[in-house]
């Protein structure tokens, strides 16, 4: 077998044809020499690969790397049921700590196969090669066996590349659309209403009092009686506002609009697919508001039940503890 260092990449004759038979011609133009690098200093690193952060699962099973790929699987559910449960049921956090936790999940998924990808080839590399060579009986038997394998799974490989790139395109979907009700429900911020004035009343004049004598007339000329005042009458006090006590139990905020008209039809709909609806009028710096509940409930999973119901009819639905 030959071991000379004639290849441009520094490898042995043999280890790089090896290489490149199992890589194929785009891949071993790609991504040859930093397999040499890692021949060269006899483990692997971690080097920055673009197509394995963008192409994620589906860079991974291309290259047949069933391993890494189960793992990085089993870390996106890990993370997007961590980031369920801090969307749609940590309500006491923030909604910036809560993009914010997000995002870095995003990016950590993509930095691993994006640092990694190009150690866990070169170890799925060197095991198809060392089958290669254990199986065969000759050098030129080990490398036409490499190529068979590569070319005939670089069809198949791209079919399942594609197919796992839907799936967590639809995955990703439908966890948006989850999602997006709490994150709307958490951004809504409700304005106090302003403080009520208490009416001003008007004095009113003076009344004569009915024991007090008229005065003289004067004999020589008469007088034209003075007309007494009439007691204005007091200005009734304007009816202090009905605040309406928040429902005990559990409830479904659906919304807050500023059109009645929007409302009502909100209301209709809710109506119609037999839920309670509460509505409350609120003032606030944007000017009068409609609240739109459903509720209340003595149980959370009625109100859990209740706000899958809302979704389906498309509105908004986050559920308030009592």
């Amino acid at each position: 077998m030959d071991t000379g260092q004639d290849d441009p990449t520094g490898l042995p004759a043999s280890a790089a044809a090896l290489y490149r038979a199992a890589l194929g011609p785009a891949g071993a133009s790609a991504y040859l020499p930093v397999i040499a690098r890692f021949e060269e200093r006899g483990r692997s690193a971690m080097v920055w690969n673009t197509r394995a952060a963008l192409g994620q699962l589906a860079w991974l099973v291309y290259w047949r790397l069933w391993g890494a790929a189960l793992a990085q699987a089993g870390l996106a559910l890990a993370a997007a049921a961590a980031l369920g449960w801090l969307w749609m049921r940590a309500e006491g956090v923030p909604t910036g700590i809560r993009i914010g936790l997000t995002a870095s999940a995003l990016v950590l998924w993509c930095a691993l196969p994006g640092l990694w990808g190009m150690a866990w080839l070169h170890r799925g590399l060197r095991e198809r090669v060392a089958a290669a060579v254990e199986q065969a009986d000759s050098f030129q038997e080990a490398v036409e066996r490499l190529e068979r394998s590569e070319y005939g799974w670089r069809v198949a490989g791209l079919v399942a590349a594609a197919a796992v790139l839907v799936v967590v395109a639809l995955l990703a979907g439908v966890v948006g659309q989850q999602w997006r009700p709490a994150a709307v429900g958490a951004a809504q911020v409700q304005s106090p209403a302003p403080p009520q004035r208490a009416p001003r009343l008007l004095p009113s004049p003076p009344v004569a009092s009915p024991t007090e004598a008229p005065p003289a007339t004067p004999a020589v000329l008469p007088v034209q009686a003075p007309v007494e005042p009439v007691a204005a009458a007091p200005t009734p006090a304007a009816p202090e506002p009905v605040l309406r006590p928040r429902p005990r139990g559990f409830g479904v905020n659906v919304g807050m609009f500023a059109r009645e008209a929007n409302a009502e039809r909100a209301k209709a709909r809710l109506v119609e697919a037999g839920l309670p609806v509460l509505d409350d009028p609120i003032e606030s710096a944007r000017g009068p508001l409609t609240r739109v509940r459903v509720g209340p409930f003595e149980r959370r999973e009625e109100a859990e039940q209740a706000a899958a119901k809302v979704r389906a009819l498309g509105l908004e639905a986050r559920v308030y503890a009592p």
